[in-house]
């Protein structure tokens, strides 16, 4: 097992929180990970060893534009605002329009502790959070509501794990019949294998598995947690069931890459594909600009995963895609664009039913200046009709300094870079399509997934 290189010195994270010297000669000890909210467990998780085997200059130029589209089917490293022309011509008109889509949690908890978690950020507390969970009758009259204004994605992500509120399932087939697609990224450990969790895979337009470790030693580092065997038996059950049933539903597997896990994602392309998984998705990692996992100050970093990342994209087939989001991998976090003008397409939702316009807002210094309103005290329908949504709608654009506050890569992102290059150009020009369009020819089907923008 690996050890952590050995210092002479402590060291603080950005909080001015002691980092304890761990020895070089002591074995890893995933109980020793322990997540401290003031102390991101990354700063004791060592980096993996790149192979030093001499590399040509060419194996670290990224792929041309024209082979990442031809791969990238589901446009998983852009956005699809160009199927959804309507609704921005009434926003720039300004009607008040529904949504999108909302990347929705469902809890504040978590039964594995990741290395890279965002939600620490956002008020997951992991175990001693998974008893706080959106109730469950607000949950259904949401996804009612949600359908009757247009809405036309919820992903079940969030800050915590979805599979910890047992209203899940029920809310994914309601959300499906009201018109709603629906869609869920879990770490798997808690899938119903029962009728109930058959009827979701039957209603669902994805479901996604974070997994960023390919082998039961690195799951238990990278994710501290023993769970990998079962995790691979409850992504097989989803499998079988599609396949069982012929269902249309799309069964991917995604890994966060950071310095701490490169060498999984070629094991895992391998192992994504063995499954018999749709796809794997190899995307960054999100991190606050101050700092508080660790990973914004090394983005620049990300250039040197650039041969794994080729070879695991290698394992690609006709049938299964192994897909790196190479523009958020390789920007550095640094955005084209000055205002966040996708606020009023995509929404986030906090783990009890509290709604904003941003992840970041959840919990901290912006939680209570970008509430947007609290889905067991009134309707979607309602909230989107209020002065006050709108009046957040416009401070965000007017008031946050895209560059210097919001967390980088936010999975608003590329729908702001094809909004600030609709506002630059004047309009839906010839240039913004061929931008934003993904190598899809706007005579051809949409791409899959077209409602996840």
């Amino acid at each position: 097992m690996a050890t952590l290189q050995d210092s002479s010195t402590s060291s603080r994270n950005t909080r001015g929180v002691p980092i304890p010297v761990v020895s070089n000669t002591a074995p890893l000890n995933p109980a020793d990970f322990a997540h401290d909210r003031l102390r991101p467990r990354n700063a004791i998780t060592p980096d993996q060893t790149i192979p030093t085997t001499p590399r040509a200059a060419a194996d670290y130029v990224i792929p041309t534009l024209e082979v990442r589209r031809k791969n990238d089917k589901f446009l998983m490293d852009g956005n699809k605002m160009l199927w959804h022309l309507p609704r921005v011509a009434a926003w720039q008109r300004g009607e008040r329009i529904a949504p999108i889509h909302i990347d929705q949690g469902i809890s504040k908890g978590c039964n594995i502790q990741c290395h890279y978690c965002y939600g620490v950020t956002q008020g997951n507390f992991y175990r001693k959070g998974s008893e706080r969970v959106f109730p469950r009758e607000a949950l259904l009259n949401y996804m009612r509501s949600a359908g009757k204004i247009g809405v036309g994605s919820i992903a079940f992500i969030g800050e915590a794990e979805p599979t910890l509120n047992p209203a899940l399932y029920d809310a994914v087939v309601l959300g499906k019949q009201s018109g709603v697609d629906i869609s869920i990224a879990t770490n798997g450990v808690l899938w119903d294998t029962g009728p109930a969790g058959e009827a979701a895979l039957e209603h669902l337009s994805w479901i996604r598995f974070n997994i960023s470790a390919a082998s039961d030693a690195s799951y238990r580092i990278i994710h501290a947690s023993k769970e990998f065997p079962r995790v691979i038996e409850k992504i097989k059950f989803c499998i079988a069931t599609k396949r069982r049933k012929n269902l249309p539903v799309t069964i991917g597997l995604q890994m966060v890459l950071t310095p701490k896990d490169i060498n999984e994602c070629v094991p895992l392309a391998i192992l994504g594909r063995e499954l018999g998984a749709d796809y794997l998705q190899i995307k960054h990692c999100s991190d606050t600009v101050e700092n508080d996992l660790g990973f914004y100050e090394r983005l620049d970093e990300y250039e040197k995963f650039v041969p794994q990342l080729k070879e695991a994209e290698s394992h690609s087939t006709a049938d299964y895609r192994v897909i790196a989001k190479w523009d958020k991998i390789t920007n550095k976090g640094v955005r084209r664009y000055d205002q966040c003008l996708g606020a009023p397409f995509l929404l986030y939702g906090e783990g009890t039913g509290k709604m904003y316009t941003c992840g970041m807002f959840f919990d901290g210094k912006y939680e209570k200046d970008y509430f947007l309103g609290d889905l067991n005290e009134m309707s979607l329908e309602d909230m989107v009709a209020s002065d006050h949504y709108w009046d957040i709608i416009e401070k965000v654009r007017s008031r946050i300094d895209v560059h210097k506050e919001c967390y980088a890569n936010c999975r608003t992102h590329s729908c702001n870079n094809f909004l600030w290059d609709v506002k630059t150009a004047g309009g839906i020009t010839d240039s913004v399509r061929e931008a934003h369009a993904g190598g899809y020819s706007p005579d051809a089907p949409p791409p899959p997934h077209v409602n996840f923008i």
